[in-house]
């Protein structure tokens, strides 16, 4: 399969597993701590489960789900380009990818809607952050594993 075609369904497989991933780290272990409403601030759980409406992931779950889908293909396709760059090997490519996504998607997102917008205690920011490495290494991991040998490998140019 071509590296074009072949990176977005990469992609998308491995943003759902890496959903599935967060969702089992935010809302299963890490939930007793997460959102005890003796640490947690309030707005974070006005927000996940009192105020209406409910966020889309719970209250339309096909649709979140569909959402992510285009997500994931997005990210298959930014691998696809900047994967030379990332090593030589799958597992380094993976490796690096997921240290891209948590410097500029979860580093990010917890500094700007956690922290900034919800208050969120430093203590549950960095226990969010610590979550967010798993999220992403297994996202660079499976995308770069199903993606394949690097398209500048004159082995597999071909591909």
């Amino acid at each position: 399969m071509q590296k074009p075609l072949r990176a977005p369904l990469a992609g998308l497989v491995a943003f759902t597993l890496a959903n599935v991933v967060s969702n089992l780290l935010f809302f299963q272990l890490g939930a007793p701590i997460l959102f005890d409403p003796d640490i947690q601030s309030a707005k974070v759980i006005d927000v996940l489960f009192e105020m209406a409406p409910r966020p889309l992931m719970f209250e339309n779950g096909p649709l979140y789900m569909a959402y992510g889908l285009g997500v994931g293909a997005i990210h298959g396709l930014v691998f696809m380009m900047i994967e030379p760059a990332l090593g030589q090997t799958r597992l380094q490519r993976g490796l690096r990818f997921a240290v891209v996504l948590w410097a500029l998607m979860a580093l990010y997102f917890e500094f700007h809607t956690p922290f900034n917008m919800f208050r969120e205690p430093l203590m549950l920011v960095g226990l969010e952050l610590f979550f967010w490495v798993f999220v992403v290494l297994a996202e660079g991991l499976v995308l770069s594993f199903l993606y394949g040998p690097s398209r500048h490998d004159p082995a597999t140019a071909s591909e």
